[in-house]
C-alpha cells in the first residue's frame, strides 16, 4: 500500500484533506506521498498510535480505489464500454470496481501518461457525481 500512497498521491491528498480535517493542504503538499510523514501526521494532530495511524491510510487508500461507492459496479462496467471502446471484456472484468487498475489500463490501452490517464478517468467519473 505504501507505494500506491506515493504514485497516487496527487489525488489521495484531497482525499486525506477530506478525511482529516485537522490536516491542511500546506501539511499534505509537504508530505508529498511519504508514508511515514503522514503517519507522523496522524499521530501528532490525532493522538493515533502508529498502528492506527497505519490503519487510517490503508482504509483512505482502499477507499480511493474502490469505484463502488460512486454506483453499482454493473453500471459502471457498461458505461466503461461506451466511455472507452477500446476496452475489451477482458479489460472491464480485470477493472473490477478498482479505480487503480482502470487507471493502469486506460494509460496502457491509450499509451498515454500517468497525468493523461488521470485526467481521462476524471472526466469518466465526473458522470456519477451529478
Amino acid at each position: 500500500m505504501k507505494h500506491l500512497l506515493e504514485e497516487y498521491w496527487e489525488d489521495l491528498k484531497w482525499e486525506a484533506l477530506i478525511t482529516w480535517h485537522r490536516l491542511n493542504l500546506a501539511e499534505l503538499n509537504q508530505v508529498e506521498g511519504e508514508s511515514t510523514a503522514l503517519e507522523y501526521l496522524l499521530q501528532t494532530k490525532y493522538g493515533h498510535s502508529i498502528w492506527e495511524s497505519k490503519r487510517q491510510i490503508t482504509a483512505l487508500i482502499e477507499r480511493y480505489d474502490n469505484l463502488a461507492f460512486l454506483a453499482a459496479c454493473d453500471i459502471i462496467k457498461k458505461r466503461l464500454s461506451k466511455f472507452w471502446p477500446e476496452l475489451t471484456y477482458y479489460d472491464i472484468d480485470q477493472i473490477n470496481c478498482s479505480r487503480i487498475r482502470l487507471l493502469q489500463i486506460v494509460e496502457k490501452r491509450n499509451k498515454c501518461s500517468k497525468g493523461e490517464a488521470m485526467e481521462a478517468v476524471s472526466r469518466f467519473l465526473r458522470q456519477f457525481m451529478d
